[in-house]
């Protein structure tokens, strides 16, 4: 007969748990191709996004992630417009989660990069006047 004692039990249940992080890696990672055009098809949109379980905060699940390879790309040159790949997500900071909207992310170009902490991450195909801010005619990637 096994007996366990509260230390023992909390024991476990902290190994356990342990045991999940560790299998919560990029090891365990969702990649998924992304190619998009803005709604008037002005701009493409292109990449990999990649993304894992981190954690847990204030209830809801962390992921930390990358983007490899992700292009916005003008399909008609000297229009006044240039392409745009923005960003929307939740971030946890500050011990409070917080939604973030329309953050640019690529303009005319290619970049990489990761992020931690974040959640609900959706890239959009936009438009953009030449040296204006307002997003134009976006459309989703997924």
């Amino acid at each position: 007969m096994i007996m366990f004692t509260k230390r023992g039990v909390v024991g476990a249940m902290c190994l356990a748990s342990a045991l999940v992080m560790g299998a919560s890696t990029s090891a365990n990672a969702v990649s998924v191709g992304f190619n998009v055009r803005s709604t008037s098809g002005k701009a493409e949109i292109s990449g990999t996004y990649k993304y894992w379980v981190s954690g847990t905060a204030a209830g809801r699940t962390l992921y930390d992630g990358s983007f490899s390879g992700a292009t916005a790309r003008d399909r008609v040159a000297g229009d006044g417009y240039e392409a745009v790949l923005a960003l929307k997500y939740d971030e946890f900071t500050g011990g409070a989660w917080r939604p973030v909207k329309n953050k640019v992310a690529v303009v005319n170009g290619t970049k990489s990069w990761s992020f931690k902490n974040k959640a609900n991450v959706y890239a959009y195909a936009c438009d953009r006047k030449v040296g204006k801010k307002p997003l134009l005619n976006c459309k989703r990637a997924w």
